[in-house]
């Protein structure tokens, strides 16, 4: 069972290299990372991009990347195709983003989940790693679709929990977050929250339990519990996954990493294999472990597990 970052970087370590399709890597923090992630023995990197770009900040970096497979491309879309292309045929079994707009890269992969009829409904999950908590928290959906219906909730539910089977966790915790109100009528977030615990309980995605909780305060505190009450806290109750209303919720939230002692590490999960989609503010050593990530779960898609 994987527990941590530092589990993934240790397996990555064990299972690499793997060949990942890095798109744009025009950037010093986006390249130094390549090569880190190359000298880990993670990786065997093919590089997609304005070759002149590639080979200065290289050169910036003290990276030779005369050695690797090099494909040249200034159309960032055209660049972003090529490398989902790559993954869906089984000709490598991950790509990362470089300095891209992460746009791009959720168009290619919708495309190609609907070029192949997977009927997979595109999302992003964003671990926390939280002091004091014994597994990574993920946030989904925090990237791609902005105001999910219960349709489209479904499908990240049902990808967040594959991840989790992925890494190990025979049946793991969701909280679907909502709001609440005494008057006006239910919330939209609290009919699909209702709606998903029923769909859970049923087995329709598979071993995972929806909490009742649907508020920070009902996780770590309990009914009855006013917030002042500090001690009352209860870290060891934090669901594996949250489920966000909508994506302003879920982008806002998981990158309070910028203030708060958590570590924060995205991906998202396609029916072929793992995307690394590094936030541009990232830096290396983020970025590294976000690679790192998706070596452990590409390995284990690619032997079932």
């Amino acid at each position: 069972m994987i527990k941590s970052l530092a589990d993934f970087s240790r397996i990555a370590g064990e299972k690499g290299p793997k060949k990942l399709a890095v798109l744009a890597p025009e950037d010093e923090e986006f390249m130094k990372a390549v090569r880190i992630s190359w000298e880990m023995g993670y990786i065997e990197p093919v590089l997609i991009g304005n070759e002149e770009k590639m080979e200065r900040v290289a050169e910036k970096v003290g990276f030779d990347i005369g050695k690797f497979r090099k494909i040249p491309g200034t159309d960032q879309q055209a660049i972003s195709d090529l490398g989902i292309a790559m993954l869906f045929s089984g000709e490598l079994p991950i790509v990362s983003k470089g300095q891209i707009p992460t746009s791009y890269v959720y168009r290619s992969i919708i495309r190609q989940e609907a070029k192949i009829g997977s009927g997979m409904t595109v999302s992003v999950v964003t671990f926390w790693e939280i002091p004091g908590v014994d597994h990574l928290v993920a946030f989904t959906d925090t990237g791609v679709n902005i105001k999910p219906d219960l349709k489209a909730k479904r499908e990240i539910v049902s990808n967040a929990v594959f991840v989790y089977h992925l890494m190990g966790y025979p049946r793991p915790k969701i909280a679907v977050l909502s709001g609440q109100r005494e008057v006006g009528g239910i919330l939209p977030s609290c009919r699909d929250f209702l709606a998903l615990k029923k769909a859970a309980a049923s087995g329709d995605f598979g071993e995972c339990e929806v909490v009742d909780a649907t508020s920070f305060a009902g996780i770590l505190l309990g009914g009855g519990v006013r917030m002042k009450d500090y001690g009352a806290v209860r870290l060891e109750g934090m669901p594996h996954i949250l489920v966000v209303p909508c994506l302003d919720t879920g982008n806002i939230i998981c990158k309070l990493d910028f203030f708060l002692d958590v570590t924060r590490s995205s991906l998202v999960a396609t029916s072929r294999g793992p995307v690394c989609v590094p936030a541009r503010s990232d830096f290396s050593e983020n970025i590294v472990q976000q690679i790192a990530m998706c070596v452990v779960l590409a390995d284990r898609m690619e032997k079932g597990v």
